[in-house]
Order: structure tokens, then sequence, then C-alpha cells
């Protein structure tokens, strides 16, 4: 009863800034990906400052991972949504997100004014390293997702499916799909338990205007041509269907953004690999591919738009779906639904793994010699993604510079 009265306490000490600036710090020094980050958000708010104790944390990871979006961000919206409301998840939000957001929409702008520097050997270092980080996100989730047959078969299927089919359209199909045969394959037989669910009207005021968005969007687009509506339409899309991890936001921009022509393959590569050197969360690689692209609206205005539409419907599925997580964590169809998806998902990133990843990285000799230094740092030396990458891009650079050409006379 002490405990949880000091913690009542410090819990009324809270400010909205006092919010901001504790997830502004964690923005800064977060690096690793979404498990890291969790990782960070438990020591420091559980442990160190006790916002929240170690069961309810543990309860708000279970529901982040349960919804679509950026697991680590949503974890984050909980904790300032549990302190101060609808602005304190907001403000969480806002800290955690900033930092990393400024860095990816400059770069944009500094590879735009200064592509001098970024040399055809710096590039391939960086896309050797997102060769093998996007296969050791692959290894990590078909540890997680894919422990028995029928789970291989729903993401072999997927696989083929998107690497022999290009259309657009197809990786929603077969998400969709992967999610009713799920509801069928994987459904636990238990007896189903009578559910009294009292309807709270803000909540599913949030829900339904997350559906309304997004079949709205897409209607809007057919109908005005405009480059606000086009990339608001694409990435609230992607940010609405990203589950089982941030990797998988790889496949649905690769789908949305470069299957559409509105950035070449390269400069995806290079902002996903500068994505994983800087602290915060993966999906600040939003605002890279907007400031990168070639349309009439200002840069810094799209990368700004495409940065929070990705991050939209996190905030209204949070905001609608955290009052019903008690009954919705156990009902059956839910569950398996979501078995069948993640199946699915894991396909979805082998083929990107294929193509853009490996189609447009390993192109000559040089890439091949990166790509095993990658996996010499990574694996076997087990550097940090985020100190790999900056290894292999400095290597790469330095092989243009001649400054390594003698390692490799034996070669020509």
């Amino acid at each position: 009863m002490v405990k949880e009265k000091k913690l009542n306490q410090q819990i009324d000490k809270v400010t909205y800034f006092t919010i901001f600036f504790e997830f502004l710090k964690l923005g800064c020094t977060s690096f690793g990906g979404p498990i890291a980050h969790i990782g960070f958000f438990r020591e420091h708010f559980v442990n160190k400052i006790k916002w929240i104790d170690d069961k309810n944390f543990l309860d708000i990871v279970s529901f982040s991972n349960f919804l679509p979006g950026p697991s680590s961000s949503q974890v984050g919206m909980c904790i300032g949504y549990l302190q101060k409301g609808s602005l304190g998840a907001f403000f969480a939000w806002l800290g955690f997100t900033l930092p990393s957001g400024i860095i990816m929409i400059s770069s944009a702008y500094g590879l735009l004014f200064y592509s001098d520097f970024f040399t055809e050997g710096l590039l391939s270092g960086i896309k050797a390293c997102v060769v093998v980080i996007v296969f050791q996100a692959i290894l990590g989730m078909s540890k997680q997702y894919l422990n028995n047959y029928k789970k291989i078969l729903i993401t072999l299927i997927t696989t083929l499916i998107l690497i022999f089919f290009t259309n657009n359209t197809y990786q929603i199909i077969l998400i969709i799909i992967s999610g009713v045969l799920g509801n069928f394959l994987f459904r636990e037989k238990t007896k189903a338990k009578q559910i009294s669910l009292s309807i709270d009207y803000k909540p599913l005021f949030y829900l339904l205007l997350f559906v309304f968005v997004l079949l709205t969007f897409p209607i809007l687009n057919q109908i005005y041509n405009s480059d606000i509506i086009l990339i608001s339409d694409k990435f609230f899309r992607v940010g609405s269907l990203v589950f089982g991890g941030g990797h998988v936001v790889l496949p649905l921009l690769q789908n949305e953004i470069v299957n559409f022509n509105l950035i070449d393959k390269d400069t995806f590569l290079f902002g996903y690999g500068l994505a994983q050197i800087i602290p915060g969360p993966l999906f600040t690689f939003s605002g890279f591919l907007g400031a990168s692209m070639d349309l009439s609206q200002h840069k810094i205005l799209v990368g700004i738009i495409s940065l929070i539409m990705i991050f939209i419907p996190s905030f209204l599925l949070v905001f609608g779906a955290m009052p019903y997580w008690s009954v919705l964590r156990n009902v059956p169809k839910i569950k398996a639904f979501l078995i069948g998806v993640n199946a699915c998902v894991v396909g979805l990133l082998i083929s990107a793994f294929y193509n853009p990843v490996i189609t447009s990285s390993l192109n000559d000799y040089k890439s091949l010699i990166l790509l095993g230094i990658s996996i010499i740092i990574i694996f076997l030396i087990k550097t940090p993604q985020w100190a790999s990458v900056i290894i292999v891009a400095t290597i790469g650079k330095m092989m243009d510079l001649d400054i390594l050409n003698f390692s490799f006379d034996f070669l020509i």
C-alpha cells in the first residue's frame, strides 16, 4: 500500500513537459531497434523513475504487439496515455520521435545537396549491411512465428506469390487471406466464454475514425490529383498494416513507394540503412522517403506529412483499443487471425529481402567483399547494427578513395 501510494504521488506530479523531456532523452539515446527500445523503456520508466509497475508494463507491451504499427512507439504512447491521457500520449511520441525525425528529414536534404560525398562505395557499404540486418530480422521472426508446418506454408506461399507477381495490391490481399486462414487453422479449441462488454463511445469513435480514414483516402486519391492526399494515403495505409515488428515496414514501403516510382531503389536502401544507425523509432524512415521524393510540394513539408501519417493509425488504435484490451486478448478468433497474419508478414519480409535488398545490393565484387565484412562484424563479432553500418560504410568510402586498393589487386 505504501509503495502504491508513493507511485500515485509521483504520477500526480508528472506534467506534459516532463513526459516530453523524459521521452526526448530516450529518443536521443535508444539505439538498437524495437526490442532494445522496450528494454530501455522498462529500465527507465519501471526501475528508474517508477511511472509504472512491471506487471502493467508487460501488459502494455503485449497490447502494443497485438496492434499493427511500431511496437516500441506504441508502448511509449501507452505510458504517456496512462499519465496524462491523449495529450500525454502525443508528447511521449513527440519526444521519442523528434530527434530521429529531424535527422532523417535533414539527411534527405544532405543526399540532395551533398551527393558527391555519398559515393558508390559508401552506398554499397550501407546496402551490404542492410542485407545482413534484414536477414537477421527474418531469422528472428522465423524463430518467433514459424513453429509449425502450417505457418511455414503460409510464409512460403506469400513469398513465392510476391516474388513472381508484382501487383501492388497483392500484399494487402495476402495479409487478409492469411488472417482468415489463421482463424480456421490456429484457433484454440476452448469453450466460448461469455463476455460482458460495456461500450464506451469515445474509444469507439477512434476505431471508427481509423476505419473511415483507411477507406476514404484511396477514394480521395482517385478523385483529386493532390500530392498531399497521395502521400497521406500511402503512409497511413502502411502504418495500418505493419504487423510483426519494425522491419516489416520495409516491404510495405517498398510496395507503396518504390513500386510506384516515387523514389529509386538505391535511395530507398540508403535511407533504410541510415535508419539503423540513429536512435529512436525505425518508422522515421518515412520522413526520409517523403523528403526525398520529387513532388510539387516543398520537400520538408512532404517529409513531415509522411512522418506524421505513418504514426496516426497507432494513435487511433491505441486510443480506441486500449480500453477493450482485457477483452480482446482473450478472444480466440482474434488471436488466431493474428497468428496467420504474422506468418504472412515473414513472407513479405523474405520477398523484400530478395527484391530490392539483394537484387540492388550485390552487383559487383566490391559489394560481395563488403557483404562478407558485414557478416563477420554482425554475426561473428556481434557488433551492434548501428555501429556495423557506420564501419562498413566507412570501409566502402575508403575503397572509393583508393585507400584500400592494395588489398584488392589480386582480384583485378
